[in-house]
């Protein structure tokens, strides 16, 4: 079997996965620099559901300690996933993202002779798949948490990002994987902020500090890089079981897709901002700040309540202290149905 042959296998595998990869043909380079031919064999032997180590060694017929290793180096490599902590784990090859490939070729930084080239071949992939799949799902992919210094007194703990970290009970820090690929791809005009920003959670942070992706840090230490990343104008978003993503207009997938196309990718969070008319200033930080151009400033500071994603980017650097958030009405709360 050639090694096209192989990295068309595992495309196919892909493609089993909602909105499919036929949207982002640039996957193909990634896949070519990401596994050599045998691990991209191995990926579709295994699959993307789940299987202990004697079925994966019955698919293949290899020797158990050549298989064991070949697993571990992909687990480095950031494509297999192993159930860190388990005397007898599941062994499953990484999908697209969540996480998956999207992410895992930028996690731990430039670790391989390849990975500046992948980085680059990352950069073009993902705003392919920000400006062409994602949008075609045709509902939201990610939501967007409010900063927790910003939320109001009739908050839940289930709309606090920083009470629902803490369910996870294991904490990791790694490079994000939008803004390292952006900034290796296009040096000079990436942005500027705050890189290593990508919390990994629970079984998710495990898995990247066991194969070198990821750095160990407190709970205390993840919550006060949630407020860094507000302070420096990142947005929370996706979920709080696996990883935390704070993302920047400028480099993050889902504002590439949302800002390109218009497409609803990103699910609002439940409060909304609110500017204080009387002690406004007009001074217009607020609106330069907002990562979807939701803020108008005339005699005052204007919210777009339809634009608005409540994530609270407005709120640290307000010196009149006139923002705040306020929970979104019920009528108005975003719907998702998929």
């Amino acid at each position: 079997m050639t090694s096209e042959v192989v990295y068309e296998r595992l495309a196919k595998m892909f493609d089993q996965i909602p909105p499919g990869i036929s949207y982002a043909p640039s996957i193909m380079e990634v896949l070519r620099l990401q596994y050599t031919p045998e691990e991209a064999d191995l990926a579709v032997k295994v699959g993307l559901k789940g299987i202990k180590f004697a079925q994966v060694q019955e698919r293949t017929g290899m020797e158990k300690e050549k298989l064991r290793k070949m697993l571990h180096t992909m687990a480095d490599k950031g494509i297999m996933w192993i159930s860190p902590g388990r005397e007898d784990p599941n062994y499953r090859a990484v999908g697209i993202g969540g996480p998956g490939l999207i992410e895992t070729g930028a996690w731990g930084n430039i670790r391989f002779p390849y990975s500046v080239q992948l980085l680059k071949a990352m950069w073009k992939f993902q705003h392919e798949w920000g400006t062409r799949a994602l949008p075609a799902l045709g509902f939201p992919t990610s939501r967007v948490w409010a900063t927790p210094a910003a939320l109001p007194e009739d908050a839940q703990p289930s709309e606090n990002v920083a009470e629902m970290m803490k369910q996870a009970g294991y904490w990791s820090v790694s490079n994000c994987s939008c803004r390292l690929p952006h900034w290796v791809a296009d040096p000079g005009k990436h942005c500027h902020h705050l890189l290593e920003t990508c919390l990994l959670l629970g079984n998710a942070g495990r898995w990247g500090v066991e194969h070198g992706m990821a750095r160990e840090i407190t709970y205390d230490q993840a919550v006060e890089l949630l407020r860094r990343c507000n302070k420096d104008g990142l947005v929370h978003s996706y979920d709080p079981n696996w990883f935390i993503c704070n993302c920047c207009a400028d480099c993050c997938i889902f504002f590439v897709g949302l800002r390109e196309t218009g497409a609803k990718i990103l699910l609002p969070s439940e409060f909304i901002a609110r500017i204080d008319e009387e002690t406004c200033t007009a001074c217009g930080i607020c609106a330069d700040r907002c990562p979807v151009d939701a803020i108008t400033v005339d005699e005052f500071a204007t919210v777009d309540k339809d634009k608005c994603l409540g994530c609270g980017v407005c709120f640290p650097t307000c010196d009149a202290k006139s923002v705040s958030l306020v929970r979104r009405p019920k009528a108005e709360q975003p719907q998702v149905t998929a």
